[in-house]
């Protein structure tokens, strides 16, 4: 065997297992799988609107708390659609609202804060847990007006929710296109049901 046969090998191997190695290697996003989960969903209608209450949970508390730890700033998106579902064609969009609620930790005080768009004042606790759950337990929506809506047709809510990591740049959000920098995948719920 000759000795540039023996070096491309090398070099051949070499590559492979680098490629192997990212290939397989887990997101640092999802390293540890955090979740967010939904724990509640209600419609209702009141003075004339259709409202939408949920909540949300995150699983694996301990990435999330060591991403805020480390500067991150990270918001949550909720964007809820109502539309109204066709057998042969996309559904109409009747009505839609979005929000952003900002997460992220002040390394002074050693306080975690949240904003939410109804309230001009952050919340703020030492703890993370604590801060979420009484935060996010209960969030409610304005879906649309129910004058959009006719009796005894069916009708679609959905609900988008996105947390994303403020912190990576643009450039770099999509030149890696397929990396995630997100701490949680987005979720999306929906529930059909007549008027």
């Amino acid at each position: 065997m000759t000795r540039a046969s023996s070096s491309l090998r090398t070099l051949l191997l070499a590559a492979m297992a680098l490629f192997f190695f990212c290939v397989s290697s887990p997101s640092p996003a999802h390293a540890s799988s955090q979740e967010m989960r939904l724990t509640s969903f209600r419609l209702s209608e009141t003075d004339g609107a259709l409202m939408l209450n949920f909540g949300l949970g995150v699983t694996q508390m301990d990435q999330l708390r060591l991403l805020l730890t480390e500067g991150v700033q990270v918001e949550l998106f909720c964007h809820v659609n109502l539309s109204k579902p066709r057998s042969y064609w996309f559904g109409k969009e009747l009505a839609e609202t979005s929000i952003a609620s900002r997460l992220y930790y002040d390394t002074l005080t050693k306080d975690y804060f949240l904003t939410l768009p109804d309230n001009n004042a952050p919340h703020r606790n030492k703890s993370l847990p604590k801060l979420i759950e009484g935060a996010w337990k209960s969030i409610t929506l304005p879906v649309g007006s129910t004058t959009l809506m006719t009796s005894g047709d069916d009708y679609r809510v959905t609900l988008d929710v996105e947390m994303v990591n403020t912190d990576v740049p643009e450039w770099l959000s999509k030149s890696f296109f397929f990396w995630s920098w997100d701490p949680a995948p987005p979720i999306q719920y929906s529930t059909d049901f007549t008027y």
